[in-house]
């Protein structure tokens, strides 16, 4: 007697939500996700290359660091004939005197 009066409750509901479901399938995919095909691969592939890419990238940090250091290790000594060669006849560009002077708008206020 009691499982009549439960179905009687239950039945309307099961009802209405199979109905809702129906309809509902018209308009969206209710199979289960998958999680296979939505680019998870591209992306840590993604993230690979650029991780190699960072690492590329600060060894030729490190090596042109290097290349500065040892660049001013030099003894001066070496190149202090040059120095005095270049003051002597100059610049190998021609200089043609101070730049232009640049151009300012006035500024005009309005009242």
């Amino acid at each position: 007697m009691q499982n009549k009066g439960f179905l009687r409750r239950v039945f309307p509901f099961l009802t209405a939500f199979a109905v809702g479901l129906f309809i509902t399938s018209f308009f969206v995919d209710l199979s289960r996700p998958s999680f296979r095909n939505r680019g998870f691969g591209k992306r840590s592939q993604e993230i690979k290359r650029l991780r190699t890419e960072n690492e590329q990238q600060r060894m030729e940090i490190l090596r042109l660091r290097n290349e500065i250091e040892n660049n001013h290790r030099l003894p001066l000594e070496m190149f202090h004939d040059d120095h005095e060669d270049w003051v002597k006849r100059g610049p190998e560009f021609p200089v043609e005197g101070p730049p232009p002077p640049v151009r300012v708008k006035p500024h005009v206020r309005h009242h």
